[in-house]
């Protein structure tokens, strides 16, 4: 994951997308990254999504609670179930949790400064197809000058899936990287 973490901090890219098997450490690279960038850019919130709210707090909630652990910051972060979410105390930047299937709650997060500079699509291959995952970013992320934009999942055995057809087609701001269980994770 070298090379993506390099492209990361020189943000070379707007666009991340991160695909392969399971136990790749997609997700926990994704995970460990947000802290750094939220600790680098003081104005910017993390918006973290799944396609169905139910399945965030085990997952995707608890990934970002290891990373956090692993950075060492857990005294500098209040992370609460109701609602789900986690506050950097330094700087009282937020990491929101939303679902796919309430798409319309999402322009409603307002954070109390800065703007949303940080999302992560994870099991990108759940969502509702490329309309909707542009829907999403375009009601998450506004108001800011720089954007990071994660997606990852475990590429579907169907190769007509739209999440197989999306990672095959170049795109000028986006970084695309694949791993397999086999490679060294972060």
């Amino acid at each position: 994951f070298l090379d993506a973490y390099d492209d990361i901090r020189d943000h070379a890219h707007t666009e991340y997308v991160f695909h392969g098997g399971r136990g790749s450490t997609k997700s926990s690279f994704i995970s460990l990254i947000i802290p750094e960038l939220m600790d680098g850019n003081p104005d910017m919130h993390a918006l973290v999504m799944r396609q169905v709210k139910d399945t965030l707090r085990d997952s995707v909630y608890s990934q970002l609670m290891w990373a956090i652990i692993e950075h060492g910051l857990e005294d500098k972060f209040r992370c609460t179930v109701s609602p789900l979410e986690m506050t950097y105390l330094p700087t009282g930047q937020k990491i929101y949790f939303r679902g796919g299937d309430e798409p319309g709650k999402i322009k409603s997060i307002k954070p109390p400064f800065g703007y949303i500079g940080i999302l992560w699509f994870e099991e990108l291959d759940q969502f509702k197809g490329p309309e909707a995952v542009r829907n999403i970013e375009q009601s998450a992320i506004r108001g800011g000058d720089t954007a990071y934009i994660f997606k990852s999942f475990n590429p579907p055995r169907q190769a007509a899936s739209w999440a197989n057809k999306y990672v095959q087609v170049p795109k000028a701001n986006q970084f695309r990287h694949h791993s397999t269980y086999l490679q060294p994770g972060p």
